[in-house]
């Protein structure tokens, strides 16, 4: 279930009981949205602990838990990263917070600067689904900076950058359970999950207090559809799959078994892949140095035929005979021959090495051809591993079993299950993205209309993204915003997502052709024009909104 505001107000006094008053050691950022503090300090002993707290704003998983498994530290840093070790490494967790009822946890950090003067940071993470942010707040309540960062405009209410005052998100003036009396309508409870209401509208109001101030169990538990979790049983319909004594262990094992197959899968089709990818790398070195040998004996056919312009100078038992090179501006070179055959027969053997040449090197270029296009098949499917979901993941292995890259135990369902492709709606044109090559295929080739457009990056791994043209409308001009957008998506979900000016190109379905005989979704283009665009995850959080 979403992790709503009932949920956070048992996890920051957990958290507070757990880590207040710790000293952030180090702070690593083991992908884009995520960072992992490490800390140190007393339980009530005094002995000294070492913990390591997650904080999470992925689209799928955000959430924030203390860690038993240890997070390694990545060797190249993020920006984000940095600036959080600039200023709050090395400073003290002195106050945990939740803001009102709401999916919102602060962390009030003393840390000394150069000059060794003390200040004040607040680390908060909005816990808002795929709006989920981290921001990094002075004193005075004004963004330092932000992991997702939203600019003004008439379509956002709050600013998240740099220098801009950190206002708190809308909470609709709803009732706090903890600290206001409990309404009649509970509808107006703040931080009150669906699932959670569900159980309240079932108990006598009396009771309700009493039941959200009970004494935590977290649980998993199995409903009709899939696994989920709180910090106690909700319903007796459910079945408990496991209890747990702290809310971070069962976040940690909940999240644990829900990506795990995602990234079992993953990592064992990018093990397949990346080994098909190795003997595609050294069969091309191979032919590399093959197609040198052949460039090289080339050179028997203008030494054939100087070898019978002299033949005349050769018998049976030489070993070589000197001639004048007319091809190389009368220079003496020395011919080698077989002592054991007669002079037709040497020059017959030295033709035949030069027709083996020319028909290798034709063959051999034939190979290199193919062999370039499976390396680029093989890059393209371990980028798509990279952005893939559960469904994601189910195409590409199901492409892959059809190469013939992997084995299947089960016969490949002749009925295509639905594409579940990303998309979003802007001025009231649908931009469509692929992020597989199925996908791809279905979008350019079936889905697009002659009219529509189509974006890629350029000689980059990357997802098709297409512009469905209103009404299939052959004078329809995209807006500046649309191109924009478009490209912005295409870079974003492609290999140079952390890259900047990423050139990505664009033209009309029209002039797309499917490259004949090459796995993947690989097409020809014309009439394109390019944009460079600097890949803006700000944007695509908008759009998820």
């Amino acid at each position: 279930m979403p992790i709503d505001g009932c949920f956070i107000h048992y996890l920051t006094n957990e958290l507070n009981n757990e880590i207040l008053n710790f000293k952030i050691n180090k702070i690593y950022q083991p992908a884009p949205l995520e960072i992992v503090l490490n800390l140190r300090g007393k339980n009530e002993t005094g002995l000294i602990l070492n913990k390591q707290l997650l904080i999470s704003s992925k689209l799928d998983a955000p959430r924030i838990h203390l860690l038993n498994k240890k997070i390694s530290n990545p060797e190249v840093p993020n920006n984000f990263c940095m600036l959080l070790r600039k200023y709050i490494e090395r400073g003290i967790i002195n106050k945990i917070a939740q803001h009102e009822n709401d999916r919102l946890i602060e962390l009030h950090i003393s840390a000394y600067n150069e000059l060794d003067d003390e200040n004040t940071f607040i680390l908060i993470f909005e816990i808002m689904g795929r709006n989920s942010n981290i921001i990094l707040l002075n004193n005075d309540f004004f963004i330092i900076d932000a992991l997702r960062k939203l600019p003004p405009s008439n379509e956002n209410s709050r600013t998240i950058i740099p220098h801009a005052k950190y206002l708190y998100p809308e909470s609709n003036k709803k009732i706090n359970p903890f600290i206001d009396e409990i309404p009649p309508v509970l509808d107006s409870i703040q931080g009150v999950s669906k699932p959670l209401l569900h159980t309240l509208n079932e108990l006598d109001s009396s009771k309700i207090k009493d039941f959200l101030n009970q004494e935590i169990n977290p649980v998993i538990y199995k409903t009709e559809k899939k696994l989920d979790f709180y910090a106690y049983p909700l319903s007796s319909d459910y079945e408990v799959i496991s209890k747990h004594k702290t809310l971070s262990n069962m976040l940690e094992e909940y999240y644990t078994e829900s990506l795990k197959t995602v990234n079992f899968n993953a990592v064992e089709i990018e093990k397949t892949i990346s080994k098909e990818l190795k003997k595609a790398i050294t069969k091309l070195n191979n032919l590399t140095l093959d197609l040198e040998n052949a460039n090289k004996n080339l050179k028997y056919s203008n030494i054939g035929i100087l070898l019978q312009s002299n033949l005349y100078k050769v018998k049976k038992g030489d070993e070589s005979v000197i001639v004048y090179d007319y091809f190389n501006d009368n220079q003496l070179i020395e011919i080698k021959l077989n002592p054991l055959l007669d002079p037709s027969s040497n020059l017959k053997a030295i033709f035949n090495k030069a027709k083996k040449a020319q028909k290798a090197l034709i063959e051999v270029k034939k190979q290199i051809d193919k062999v370039e296009k499976e390396i680029e098949y093989f890059n393209t499917i371990l980028f798509q591993l990279s952005i893939a979901n559960n469904t994601d993941l189910e195409e590409i292995k199901s492409e892959l079993i059809l190469n013939g890259y992997l084995k299947s135990n089960q016969k490949l369902k002749k009925k295509q299950q639905k594409l579940n492709i990303l998309s979003y709606t802007i001025d009231d044109v649908t931009i469509y993205i692929g992020k597989n090559n199925t996908q791809n295929d279905y979008l350019t080739h079936k889905l697009a209309s002659s009219n529509d457009y189509w974006f890629h990056t350029q000689n980059i791994s990357g997802s098709h993204v297409i512009v469905k043209v209103p009404e299939n409308n052959p004078n329809y001009q995209m807006t500046e915003l649309i191109i924009r957008t478009a490209a912005n998506l295409a870079a974003y979900y492609s290999a140079a997502k952390n890259s900047s000016s990423v050139p990505v190109d664009y033209t009309k379905v029209r002039y797309l052709k499917k490259v004949p005989g090459m796995k993947g979704s690989f097409v020809t283009l014309s009439n394109q024009k390019t944009i460079y665009i600097d890949p803006d995850i700000n944007l695509i959080n908008e759009l998820l909104k």
